[in-house]
């Protein structure tokens, strides 16, 4: 398209479409209007495609014609900002390339770092000294850039600057939105801001913690190294408008029908139900812990005292849950059939899936949305009795019949378990059919190194041919450097010219035959000399079945498992209870997978040692009728096997309840999981598996109020979770406060996932953050201290795998004792799961049939979610009444009483302190100004709940607030260190000052106190004793 035909259109859209509303910003004193990209499209879409791939010719060249539109223009810098370009347009930060140079994009991203606004000039006059001649120069670039030539006398130096113009500017960074997981790190981008855009009124949008879109130009920039200009670019986006994403507190508009639904909300006797089923819909259930995060969103209210200190008014809540998860080799069936490694479905944690899966109902269907992945968890494995095997962590649940006698005709009910609960000889649910919905050839993914070989076929789709290639050679076949080859048995070698011709066909290559003789015949060796061949055959040599397999529809899987029966399978027929068709294998995963392919026909088979076994009359069959055999022999004995168990075969239930075999122990692994909702359940080889949803409450929560974030503790690098300070000298002049989590949260939520593996820098920081709402930072020069008004919701997971009652928290989870007293609440989330109320579960949540329609609707609307919260904390600030403070004071004294000298304390005055602000915020939801006693005693309800869960010591049967503190020792446990000073004490009168370890356990344990190794492992680890010899102990 020509310039002067581009000009002239572009004008004339401005004219048809825009020139009252540019006159309009001209008089109100506005220096630019914003352009719905689309109204261009649909005025012109050449002219529109053309615009965003030249946006610096064709705005150039708009604004400085402008002044044809109307003479004022002409005299006055005007900007034309687009906006709301196509979706293709919109390119992730990490997706930003080369190729998009020069073109018009959006990008999406929170701000993180933001120089101060600077003027810079634009334009320069300069006088020429020999003529006296003024020469405008128009500034580009980072470097001022003065005449090179006089156009009117020729002179080339000593020119003098006259005047100049300047605008402001300013530089951002800006970060991907995504949440900071540990799979991957966030992208970041420079982005330059200058004249309107950084206005007053503007300028607040581009502040560290914004998430903003900005549409603009990317250029480049030489970076400097060591001085030099290097050939590497920095790119940066030259921006034409902002707008923010994220809508901020004060920017929530509440209009007057909104302000009668939010009055009328809070004024429903089930306003707390409601907003307990708006939090998460979709996981049914945990609804104390969702009615305290309902608390903490609306918050309490914050108070400073006459001596000008703080009282927080945001509420802290700790939840501590067992990843129940299983290792990566586990594989789960998806919904049509598939079977794949659960560590295939994602690669790094939290990572946002939609994979539908199977889930032992008929034909319903589940869809895994959310991927998990954990480090370093202690692991469990159960075998079943027929063979088959899960390994995952202490608490992943299976589904069990539950030990009990139950009335005649009656199935015994099941129950869900962990697996560290489940005992030989419980019998646990699994499938005795996979249905098969595949119907394409699976691609092979091959490619083939053709340096120095011959030509090969390679197959772009695993079929029955190849199938049937890969059974054979997985059983009596090897895979080497350079070749491949296989083993016929003389009584079978009527396989080898079928294996032969598969073979040609699929890879079009010809064996060389070996011969070997053997007592009753001779074998066959066929010998296909390849290094491609070898290369892409390559996972052979590990004796497993291919994924390719478990991912093929039903006939490439007969194909591969008739071959594979070829090769080391064989038919029993030596009279009743010693019938049946055997797979032999030293491999016990192979004959696992294989039992599990086997699934796919309905087929049950067992293992015994080396052997997997088919036996039941109606398996025989279906391996007949969809598997069969390719050697004559085997087909024979398969045949009379089938005729022979006519006369005594017994119609037989196939099996759904295995019983528990074995049980093994394994070392640390890294483990996986999805989230299904609704169901929460999925299937893993063979067996029915239930799963949790403790990060996906977290980030639904952090999504209900503005400038709320979650984070994974494992994934926060660089700013980390506080603050800090960075040097760039080349576009923010020196060093620049870098805001981290907290802060960019002020006056929000964080929600923060893995808390226990926060960095420990900025675990120290978090003290600060928590009581003071405050982060302090000193470095090169600044001295600032940053607001971090932020409530913390943290999830944690227990260093040893699970989650143990009867153990105090500062033993579970590696948080500092400082860190733990500041929560408010804290809740064990054990996900103990009951089949009658997973029914309820179902009832309650399944409003339709079809996986489209898995969306639950919440009873309130989360847009007006959020203006309920915004308009509650801006206009609600309550007071608490004689009756509710009495209330509280009647609860903490009461449980207060109970201490006695050496007893454990109840309860502190951080717990009564974090009453008072739980009973402001549930005023606060009904919008009353004053906290009525009815807030006080539901405030007393989720405090009772947490200290029960966390701080109840089972030797005493009372509340110890140590247990729920971290403190390093409990009252119980100070209780023992006691008579335990007294014992060594008695001994060092007999034996002197270094005494027997043996006999202070032998006296301990005569008192009653049988964990005395725990206790005296306690007493040297704050400094007691210590051990002057092995064998010995004496007091510090």
């Amino acid at each position: 398209m020509e310039k002067e035909k581009v000009l002239e259109k572009f004008l004339a859209f401005l004219e048809d479409f825009y020139k009252d509303r540019i006159l309009l910003a001209l008089t109100e004193g506005k220096s630019s209007v914003e352009i719905d990209f689309s109204e261009l499209e649909k005025y012109d879409i050449e002219l529109a495609d053309y615009l965003l791939e030249n946006p610096e010719e064709v705005l150039t060249q708009a604004e400085n014609s402008l002044g044809e539109l109307d003479p004022l223009l002409a005299e006055k810098r005007f900007h034309l900002r687009f906006f709301n370009l196509p979706e293709d347009r919109n390119i992730r930060i990490r997706n930003l390339r080369a190729e998009h140079i020069g073109k018009l994009l959006v990008v999406d991203g929170i701000v993180k770092r933001a120089s101060e606004v600077r003027p810079e000039v634009y334009e320069i006059t300069f006088q020429c000294p020999a003529c006296g001649e003024l020469i405008i120069v128009k500034q580009e670039g980072r470097v001022l850039k003065s005449p090179e030539v006089c156009p009117n006398c020729g002179n080339k130096k000593g020119f003098k600057q006259v005047s100049e113009k300047f605008y402001d500017t300013r530089w951002i960074v800006i970060e991907e939105p995504f949440e900071i997981t540990s799979g991957e790190r966030p992208s970041d981008l420079i982005v330059y801001l200058k004249e309107d855009l950084v206005s007053p009124k503007m300028q607040y949008k581009s502040d560290p913690g914004n998430r903003i879109k900005v549409t603009g130009i990317l250029k480049q920039l030489p970076r400097k190294v060591k001085g030099s200009i290097s050939k590497q670019m920095e790119i940066y986006l030259d921006a034409l408008h902002v707008e923010s994403v994220e809508t901020e507190w004060e920017e929530i508009e509440i209009s007057e029908e909104d302000e009668k639904k939010i009055i009328e909300l809070a004024k429903d006797p089930q306003i707390y139900d409601k907003l307990v089923a708006s939090i998460a819909p979709a996981i049914y259930g945990l609804d104390d812990i969702k009615l305290a995060i309902a608390l903490q969103l609306f918050g309490g209210e914050e108070h400073i005292q006459k001596d000008r200190s703080r009282v927080r008014g945001e509420i802290h809540i700790l939840l501590i849950g067992d990843p129940s998860c299983l290792v990566g080799d586990e594989r789960v069936v998806l919904s049509n059939g598939a079977m794949v490694k659960i560590s295939d479905l994602g690669s790094y944690h939290l990572q946002q899936i939609n994979v539908p899966v199977y889930l032992a109902e008929g034909y319903k269907r589940g869809v895994a949305k959310v991927f998990h992945k954990y480090e370093f968890q202690p692991i469990i494995e159960i075998v079943t009795e027929s063979g088959k095997s899960i390994k995952g962590t202490f608490n992943q649940p299976l589904l069990v019949k539950e030990d009990v006698k139950s009335e005649f005709g009656k199935q015994k009910p099941k129950v869900w378990k962990r697996l560290d609960e489940i005992k030989i000889g419980d019998e646990i649910r699994v499938i005795n059919w996979i249905p098969c919905k595949i119907k394409k050839y699976v691609k092979t993914g091959w490619k083939k190194d053709e340096i120095g070989e011959k030509k090969i076929k390679i197959p772009e789709f695993l079929d029955e041919k190849l199938a049937a290639i890969l059974g054979y050679l997985l059983a009596d076949g090897y895979v080497q450097k350079y070749r491949v080859g296989c083993v016929f048995n003389y009584e079978e070698l009527d396989l080898m010219p079928k294996f032969k011709r598969l073979f040609f066909d699929v890879f079009g290559i010809e064996p060389k035959y070996y011969y070997k003789k053997e007592k009753g015949g001779t074998n066959v060796e066929l010998v296909f000399n390849s290094v491609a061949l070898a290369n892409i055959l390559s996972f052979l040599q590990t004796k497993r079945v291919p994924d390719l397999i478990f991912r093929s529809k039903n006939s490439v899987v007969a194909s591969f498992l008739s071959w594979l029966y070829d090769g080391d399978g064989s038919v029993i027929n030596s009279g009743r209870g010693k019938n049946g068709i055997l797979y032999k294998s030293k491999d016990i995963e192979l004959l696992r997978e294989v039992q599990m392919l086997l699934l796919r026909f309905g087929i049950h088979a067992r293992i015994y040692g080396n052997n997997l076994m088919i036996r039941q009359a109606d398996s025989i069959e279906r391996f007949s009728k969809c598997i069969g055999f390719n050697s004559e022999k085997k087909k024979k004995k398969l045949q009379e096997l089938l005729e022979k168990i006519k006369s005594f075969k017994k119609k037989r239930h196939r099996k759904m309840w295995e019983r528990i075999v074995k049980i093994i122990y394994h070392p640390p692994e890294t483990v996986y999981d999805v989230e299904v909702p609704i169901y929460h359940k999925f299937v893993a080889n063979g067996i029915v598996c239930h799963n949790t949803a403790k990060s996906q409450l977290m980030k639904v929560a952090s999504t209900l109020i503005p400038r709320a974030r979650y984070v994974s503790g494992k994934g926060i690098t660089g700013v980390g979770i506080t603050a800090t300070v960075t040097r760039d000298e080349e576009l923010f002049g020196g060093w620049v406060l870098e805001a981290g989590a907290l802060v960019l949260c002020n006056k929000s939520l964080l929600a923060i996932d893995e808390f226990e593996k926060i960095d420990k820098q900025d675990m120290t920081a978090l003290h600060e953050a928590m009581e003071l709402g405050q982060i302090s930072i000193a470095k090169a020069n600044i001295v600032a201290t940053l607001p971090a008004r932020t409530s913390i919701l943290a999830g944690g997971n227990p260093k040893f795998g699970r989650f143990d009652p009867y153990l105090p928290i500062k033993e579970q989870i590696e948080v500092p004792e400082t860190i733990l007293s500041r929560f408010d609440l804290k809740f064990a989330l054990r996900d103990v799961p009951n089949p009658e109320i997973d029914e309820k579960i179902l009832t309650h949540i399944i409003k339709a049939r079809h996986l489209e329609a898995e969306k639950i609707e919440p009873p309130i609307p989360a847009d007006l979610f959020r203006k309920y919260v915004a308009y509650a904390r801006k206009n609600c600030h309550p007071k608490l009444t004689e009756e509710a403070a009495e209330e509280i004071k009647r609860f903490f004294l009461n449980l207060r009483s109970k201490y006695v000298e050496g007893a454990p304390v109840s309860i502190t005055f951080r717990q009564y302190e974090a009453l008072i602000r739980l009973a402001e915020a549930s005023a606060r939801i009904q919008l009353r100004e004053e906290v009525t006693k009815e807030d006080a005693l539901r405030a007393i309800r989720l405090m009772s709940v947490s200290l029960r869960q966390l701080g109840f010591e089972p030797e005493t049967g009372a509340i110890d607030i140590d247990r729920l503190e971290g403190a390093r020792a409990t009252a119980m446990q100070r209780s023992k260190i006691r008579t335990v000073i007294s014992i060594i004490e008695n001994i060092e009168k007999i034996q002197g000052k270094e005494i027997l370890y043996d006999d202070v356990v032998k006296r301990a344990k005569a008192s009653g106190i049988e964990d005395i190794e725990d206790i005296l492992r306690k007493m040297q680890q704050e400094g007691i004793i210590y051990s002057p010899k092995p064998g010995f102990i004496s007091r510090i």
